[in-house]
């Protein structure tokens, strides 16, 4: 007897193998997704992810700095996500990914980042330059980073890819530098540090602590997602025919014949191919 080839199968042959629970019971059977609260608070160190190997291995080795105008000066630029996580790290998809950000962060001459050391270093938020997280946009850059401990990335500037995977994940993004020595000194921070300019959409998914606790909240009924804007009559509009709408979106088919590819062209040209008509 070979195994289920499907779900039906399988409560056929095992009666007690069935499982007639759909996606939206699942979600509304968790316990409820509210938002977080008003204010956070912050318990950890800072690393400063910075242009000097000496200064982020004594970081490392227990000694806590302060954001000096000499320590900013030395902040990195362009840190991409491959500096974040290197290419061979991305196979790991699990809390595994906490024990290797940063080991291409280059420092001078010199990678003095290794692994296991953030993680170890009980960081909670790490600082950096201009265009934090440019690069490809590979997700198991944030997710290595709050493996490891941070919850909070600061940088004079994000890329917005990056960004929105840290936001998705449940990672706090900011551009304000003040927040430096209110976390350090354990203040409660307003939540709205942290969404003030977003849009609703991604405000929910900020104040929810992430995308999947936002689409669970959705589901619950806790949250309602508001309508796409190009898709609603604006006051002294016109309202959009359904052509103009597939314009706007770029997709629906095309209004004049045009030259088919792939498989398809193939089936066209090819005598082989083509179907009966």
């Amino acid at each position: 007897m070979g195994c289920p080839r499907s779900l039906a199968e399988a409560s056929l042959k095992y009666p007690h193998f069935q499982d007639t629970t759909s996606h939206h019971d699942r979600f509304t059977a968790f316990p409820a997704r509210r938002k977080a609260a008003p204010e956070i608070r912050f318990e950890g160190r800072i690393l400063f992810l910075v242009d000097d190997p000496e200064l982020i291995r004594r970081q490392l080795a227990g000694k806590d700095f302060e954001l000096t105008g000499e320590v900013r000066a030395k902040l990195r630029d362009n840190i991409s996500t491959d500096e974040i996580t290197p290419a061979y790290i991305c196979y790991y998809y699990d809390e595994t990914l906490g024990l290797y950000p940063y080991l291409g962060l280059k420092a001078g001459s010199e990678f003095p980042i290794k692994q296991g050391s953030v993680k170890a270093g009980g960081f909670v938020a790490s600082v950096s330059g201009r265009r934090r997280g440019k690069g490809s946009s590979r997700e198991q850059s944030p997710y290595a980073e709050m493996m490891a401990g941070i919850r909070v990335v600061l940088a004079e500037n994000i890329e917005r890819i990056y960004r929105e995977n840290c936001q998705n994940l449940g990672v706090f993004t900011s551009t304000n530098f003040e927040l430096v020595e209110r976390i350090r000194r354990g203040e409660a921070i307003p939540l709205s540090e942290f969404t003030e300019g977003a849009d609703e959409i991604t405000r929910g998914i900020i104040e929810h602590g992430g995308l999947f606790n936002y689409n669970v909240a959705r589901l619950q009924g806790l949250v309602k997602t508001p309508p796409v804007a190009c898709h609603r009559d604006q006051p002294g509009e016109v309202a959009l025919d359904a052509h103009d709408v597939r314009h706007l979106r770029g997709s629906g088919e095309p209004d004049t014949p045009q030259p088919l590819t792939g498989l398809e062209g193939q089936r066209v040209n090819s005598p082989l191919l083509r179907r009966p008509t």
